[in-house]
């Protein structure tokens, strides 16, 4: 055989297609219900192969973290105050309708 001890190969059915007697079909059954049953897998591997896919996972949602940290730290710009009534003096100069969010940004927030 040429398949690998960890990946399950294709099973021969043609010797149960059928059989000369019941009792040689019963024992040709068993032994692949035997064989199949030995060849699943048990709670110990499933657990493994959580440990197995969970490193990786958490090394790239590491590497995420570390790249909008930096992201977040090296687009930061300080902004200087401005004077909201030199601000709404341009507004009105050029007819301008400020947005919800123009008065917010100059007002920085909600004012109580």
């Amino acid at each position: 055989m040429t398949e690998s001890p960890h990946e399950p190969g294709r099973i021969d059915l043609r010797a149960i297609d059928h059989p000369a007697d019941d009792l040689q079909a019963e024992r040709v059954i068993s032994a692949a219900m035997a064989r199949f049953e030995a060849g699943r897998d048990s709670d110990d591997d499933v657990l493994a192969n959580i440990v197995i896919y969970t490193r990786p996972v958490l090394a790239v949602a590491a590497g995420l973290v570390l790249v909008a940290t930096g992201t977040l730290i090296g687009t930061q710009r300080q902004t200087e105050p401005v004077e909201p009534a030199s601000v709404l003096a341009s507004w009105a100069e050029a007819s301008h309708v400020p947005t919800n969010g123009e008065l917010l940004a100059v007002f920085q927030g909600y004012d109580r």
